[in-house]
């Protein structure tokens, strides 16, 4: 459980409030920056025209199916399934496009692929499973493998806080995961681990890990953006020592190549949850 108490926290980040108090975090950028990263890879080779895109934990605003829509992406179809109530955006109320199918009140680990409307070859679920125990998430993600059409481009796009035990979990976090152990336990459901990106990450954690040129163009740019902005650029860069992490999966792996080792072989501590064995189902 959090600091709260709760083994499930629904809160969730609100660009509209953000903008109320003048300040955009860099958690704000990230997640601008990540529903466009969708947005890019849908609109490449127009992937929208057959993109089932099934989104976990969207947010009450809807954040994604908006950016697809006014970046003239819609999907071929868009299924929300969020544990909270949803709210359609009030721009889908005349529009040509709107969200296909919302599953409201719903937890997306209960969901076999028979319980779906679409098979999805696209799955995204930002910011969700650390917002759960180690058990919840680790089902959660298996459900993804499972939804996964089998087709060498279908993807799921997963992003979650690398828990950094020196740092602490945020207090409304339930469980944020040690970047290896979330690639061990990736590898260990089925995925396979097409790209990783970190999405913002602290200058004290990524300076040391920088070539003299990296920081070079640092400094150059530090002459104009603020940290926040900064946090996000070069994060990509560096997803293991970012903040936060997104990850680009194919539904199988290739058995012969794993890129991090079994989660059981990881002897430390996986997660800032004390049912963090749990992990390992």
């Amino acid at each position: 459980m959090n600091k709260h108490g709760r083994s499930i926290d629904k809160t969730f980040l609100s660009i509209d409030k953000a903008e109320e108090r003048g300040l955009i975090h860099r958690d704000y950028i990230a997640h601008c920056l990540r529903w466009s990263h969708v947005a890019d890879f849908i609109r490449k080779k127009k992937r929208w025209l057959t993109a089932d895109i099934v989104d976990i934990g969207p947010g009450k605003e809807l954040p994604l199916a908006k950016t697809l829509y006014v970046n003239r992406t819609p999907p071929k179809s868009y299924t929300a399934i969020d544990v909270s109530k949803i709210e359609i955006p009030s721009m889908f109320d005349n529009s040509s496009w709107k969200p296909t199918y919302i599953l409201e009140k719903t937890d997306a680990a209960e969901l076999s692929p028979d319980n779906l409307y679409v098979r999805p070859n696209i799955v995204v679920c930002f910011e969700v499973i650390e917002h759960v125990e180690p058990g919840h998430a680790r089902a959660i993600l298996k459900r993804i493998q499972q939804w996964l059409v089998p087709d060498e481009n279908a993807r799921a796009f997963i992003s979650t806080p690398n828990w950094d035990p020196k740092v602490g979990a945020a207090g409304n976090h339930v469980n944020e995961i040690d970047h290896l152990a979330l690639g061990a336990l990736i590898e260990d459901i089925g995925f396979g681990i097409h790209a990783r990106h970190g999405t913002f990450a602290s200058q004290k954690d990524i300076l040391p890990k920088m070539s003299v040129e990296e920081k070079h163009l640092f400094q150059r740019l530090s002459r104009y953006y603020d940290s926040n902005y900064l946090s996000t650029i070069f994060a990509p860069l560096f997803p293991a020592q970012s903040r936060n992490c997104l990850w680009v999966l194919t539904k199988e792996r290739n058995y012969h190549m794993r890129k991090f080792p079994n989660l059981r072989n990881l002897p430390h501590v996986w997660t800032s949850s004390e049912k963090w064995r749990e992990l390992d189902g």
